[in-house]
């Protein structure tokens, strides 16, 4: 019922009334205001009355003799209902008696000025006791209602006495409705009292019970003053009885709480030898006849924002108690008797609605600044608990410096890290120590040994980032630099000896929340690791995963000359070009280690040599080449045999040369070392028939050739003489047939030609003849063309190449691709590297856009001195072997700018053979033919032509 006005309804036995037209029980009238379905749901179940059976036992007419029956009652609509039936000896019919109740529904929003002053509900006097149904069914909303203002506690002495009720008996009766109200029981009540001032009296009990009753429990209270037995009922809380009636063998009824006063009797409720802080304030103040509506205006006030059930609790109104006696009479004994229930009870109620409840805030603060620290290690923990607890609400400075002096004093015991454990607990509270200490670096020290603590069973880099991750739920660490330097400390001494994978666990590290502050001190760890791992790092130990690990770490490079110490350095500039060949090794051959010193480039192969131990896959294979590279830009084929036979099995061997056949031909050590593999080697493959077999299957020219020379070396010695000699054998037999014995002087002279020294010739030669020899000599230059130059050997797809020159100047030419654009570079026998300049005197082009070589295109390049002072030129050619070529020349005098390309001397593209002589670059098949000649007055090239 909504509304600011009382409704009424009225109900009896009738002709016909609001819900049916027969005869019967019916609702016969009732405000325009009520809903009918609450009427019937709520109204209709207590529209009843028990009549005494001592009386209609008897018979009994007479209505002055049976009790009324009041019946008061809230169900959950918030609604008050108060109501009273009385007997009627006569129904309308006249034959046979009834009942007639009158209700009264006071609206949720008028309840609580009736509920605050218990004469309003219980001292009324304008309850109807029949109805005229000819007046209609309609009655009117009332704005009050009448009722008497009998002070209680002034008859309260009488009354008791009357009833036979002793103050301790009050007790257990104010205990056993307080807890029938918050629970399930009932409290069943009988009265030595005549049955017509029955209910009269049960009115007088009740109102002084409810002057003893919290708020809360008045708005919950349910009762009737009078029934001919008990019975549980909804909404009913307190039921008074007839006496004589009780079933004492129904167990459902034993149960309850009953004060049969009538047989003195009591039973379900024994408070005795316990404390009961409320109910001993309540019998204070009852003997002494006081109202304490103030401590009922604290305790709801304490109370608003809890839940139903906590504001009905009985322990709520103990715990309020010491709270109220402790502020109305500034007495801290309630306090230090028990410091720490009285701290869990300011918590309960300041945890909803706090900003509201000054009183309790204040005398929080006052405790705290009384106490000044947890000092009792007994009971600081559960001390710093609640505090916590509190300061979640509250969020107050007071708080925090209390905590901080408690840590503080105790920060030598093992009891510091338990609370400081206790504070993480609570976000607010743990959020506001930190910024108090970034604000107030004098208290860092107890961070630094908190953390110390907590870290000291991290062992483990994870075990620490683990525990980084937690505590980084509080963002604001990040701002303290002792939080920062114990974390970079501690994980500077748990990265293990030469551990990838602790510095790609920091490297991969990540919070929900990745702020700036975050990713700087993320930066700070990382480059700490690396530092670390780089200083302590053992090359020859390296494996391939690790070496790839370093690919991870390093998404970009360092800077080098960020990094002062010089192990640290080249360690780093190692484990980089390591990286950069293993994880290309198709193209490891265009990587440029100038950055290398020599004792670098030989730690860097010895590395290699370890770490290709354990790989057979053939992709590797290139990197065998550069473990094995002497310092004179060649390689050890003799020694990179020997590692692989030790190192590999057949298989691999097989593949090796397989892969390399190219090498045969154009590098006479390999091929030299390869056959000397095969013929000498106890367990070359060429022992073994399969292998021997698939060996021979490899379809190269050059392999070919070779495994000739070793099958004639390793056959049979008849076998091996004639394969040499087969020829020269039957040119021997025709001349033994031919002029008999007397040959054989030339059979012997046949055989051993070349083995006889030839006959020393004497002259009688002139200084002057020798001298026009060599000048005849001299006339006689030799001629060089492309098929003397060295060949690149290409990368991946052809995008890179190197050109090993091995010559006076020059050392290497390759080639090498950033961001898919090429660049040339030389490298001379001193490591000096030169960028090359080879634009073209047309727009035609061996080259793409990105400097990347057209198909069909070769390089190719050796050295020839043109200017004739001992120090050859480099000549580059990009030909494509039938039409094109393309001719560079450069002198390696170094450039005018540091960093700017090297330009040639002379570029020329023709359709033509190219031929070097002395001085001369001939475009031979030119017509007429084009020669450029070296011009030592003008130091440079002349063109002229040869008709």
């Amino acid at each position: 019922m909504t509304g600011k006005l009382i409704a009424q309804q009225m109900y009896t036995r009738e002709r016909g009334g609001v819900f049916h037209a027969t005869d019967g029980y019916d609702t016969i009238a009732i405000s325009e205001s009520l809903d009918k379905a609450f009427i019937k749901k709520y109204l209709h179940p207590f529209c009843m009355y028990h009549a005494p059976k001592t009386l209609t036992e008897h018979g009994e007419k007479d209505p002055t003799l049976y009790p009324e029956a009041v019946t008061l009652f809230q169900p959950e609509t918030g609604d008050l209902v108060i109501g009273q039936a009385v007997f009627v000896p006569a129904d309308f019919t006249g034959s046979r008696s009834t009942y007639f109740m009158h209700n009264y529904i006071i609206p949720p929003g008028l309840k609580d000025e009736w509920v605050k002053q218990p004469e309003r509900l219980f001292q009324w006097n304008e309850f109807h006791t029949s109805y005229d149904i000819e007046s209609g069914m309609i009655l009117p909303d009332v704005e009050a209602i009448e009722y008497n203002t009998t002070d209680i506690l002034a008859v309260k002495e009488e009354l008791l006495v009357r009833l036979a009720i002793s103050e301790d008996q009050f007790k257990q009766l104010l205990f056993a409705v307080m807890t029938s109200i918050s629970g399930k029981k009932k409290v069943f009540i009988s009265l030595d009292v005549p049955l017509q001032d029955y209910t009269s009296y049960a009115l007088l009990l009740l109102e002084l019970i409810t002057v003893y009753l919290p708020y809360a429990h008045r708005r919950k209270l349910g009762a009737i003053t009078f029934t001919s037995a008990p019975e549980s009922k909804n909404y009913i809380h307190v039921t008074f009885f007839e006496p004589g009636t009780l079933n004492t063998a129904d167990r459902s009824i034993e149960k309850q709480f009953i004060f049969d006063f009538a047989a003195e009797r009591i039973s379900g409720v024994d408070i005795g030898g316990q404390t009961h802080e409320y109910l001993d304030y309540v019998l204070e103040h009852f003997s002494t006849s006081d109202r304490i509506d103030s401590f009922f205006e604290f305790a709801d006030h304490a109370l608003s924002g809890l839940p139903e059930e906590q504001k009905l609790e009985r322990s709520s109104y103990y715990q309020l108690t010491d709270l109220f006696l402790t502020l109305s009479k500034q007495d801290p004994s309630f306090y230090e008797k028990n410091k720490l229930g009285f701290l869990h009870s300011l918590q309960k109620f300041l945890q909803v609605n706090s900003a509201e409840k000054f009183d309790l805030v204040d005398l929080f603060f006052k405790l705290l600044h009384q106490e000044k620290m947890a000092s009792d290690p007994k009971t600081a923990l559960d001390y710093i608990q609640s505090v916590v607890s509190l300061n979640s609400i509250l969020r107050c400075d007071e708080a925090t410096i209390f905590l901080l002096e408690t840590l503080n004093h105790h920060q030598r015991d093992p009891l510091f890290h338990k609370l400081w454990k206790e504070i993480e607990q609570d976000q607010v509270t743990y959020q506001s120590i930190v910024l108090f200490m970034n604000n107030h670096p004098d208290y860092n020290g107890l961070l630094e040994g908190y953390l110390m603590e907590r870290l000291k069973k991290a062992a483990g880099v994870d075990e620490i980032l683990s525990e980084l991750q937690q505590m980084l739920e509080l963002p604001s660490l990040l701002e303290n630099e002792t939080f920062k330097a114990v974390f970079i400390k501690k994980l500077s001494s748990a990265i293990t000896y030469h551990s990838f994978k602790d510095i790609l666990a920091i490297k991969n590290f990540s919070i929900d929340r990745e702020s700036t502050e975050f990713k700087h001190f993320k930066m700070v760890l990382l480059a700490n690791g690396i530092i670390i791992l780089l200083r302590s790092i053992r090359l020859e130990e390296l494996t391939v995963t690790e070496i790839m690990s370093f690919g991870q770490i390093f998404t970009k490079g360092l800077n080098i000359r960020d990094l002062k110490d010089p192990k640290v350095k080249e360690n780093y500039q190692i484990i980089h070009a390591l990286y950069e060949v293993v994880s290309q090794p198709a193209h490891a051959d265009t990587f440029n280690f100038g950055a290398l010193n020599g004792a670098s480039r030989s730690k860097l192969r010895g590395t290699l040599k370890h770490v290709l131990l354990s790989q057979s896959n053939p992709e590797y294979f290139p990197l065998l080449f550069m473990a094995f590279e002497t310092e004179g830009s060649g390689v050890d084929y003799q020694g990179l045999l020997e590692y692989l036979i030790k190192n590999s099995d057949d298989q691999t061997i097989l593949a090796f040369i397989h892969a390399n056949t190219r090498l045969i031909d154009l590098y006479p050590f390999f091929r030299a070392s390869l056959k000397k593999y095969l013929i000498i080697h106890p367990e070359s493959i060429w022992k073994n028939k399969a292998l021997r077999k698939e060996l021979k299957l490899i379809k190269n020219y050059s392999l070919k050739n070779l495994l000739k020379e070793v099958e004639t070396e390793t056959a049979a010695p008849l076998v091996k003489f004639l394969k040499q000699y087969g020829l020269k054998l039957s040119v021997v037999f025709v001349l033994f047939g031919g002029v008999g014995g007397g040959a054989w002087y030339g059979v012997n002279k046949f055989f051993s030609k070349d083995k006889t020294p030839a006959p020393v010739v004497k002259t009688t030669e002139t200084t002057e003849d020798a001298a026009t020899k060599d000048r005849n000599k001299q006339t006689v230059e030799r001629i060089e063309t492309l098929d003397s130059f060295k060949t690149a050997n290409l990368g991946t797809d052809g995008h890179t190449f190197s050109i090993n020159m091995e010559g006076k100047r020059a050392k290497t030419i390759y080639g090498q691709v950033q961001n898919g654009k090429q660049s040339i570079l030389l490298t001379d026998n001193q490591d000096v590297n030169y960028l090359l300049d080879l634009t073209t005197p047309s727009e035609a082009s061996p080259f793409d856009e990105n400097m990347i070589l057209k198909e069909g295109f070769s390089l190719s390049s050796t050295e020839h001195d043109f200017t004739g002072d001992g120090e050859p030129e480099v000549v580059l050619a990009a030909s494509d072997n039938f039409a094109e070529s393309y001719i560079w020349i450069f002198a390696l005098n170094g450039t005018e700018n540091v960093g700017e390309a090297l330009t040639p001397l002379l570029v020329q593209d023709a359709k033509a053979d190219v031929q070097l002589v002395g001085n001369k670059l001939i475009l031979s098949k030119a017509e007429p033919e084009l020669i450029y000649e070296y011009s030592k007055e003008g130091q440079k090239f002349v063109e002229t032509i040869n008709e």
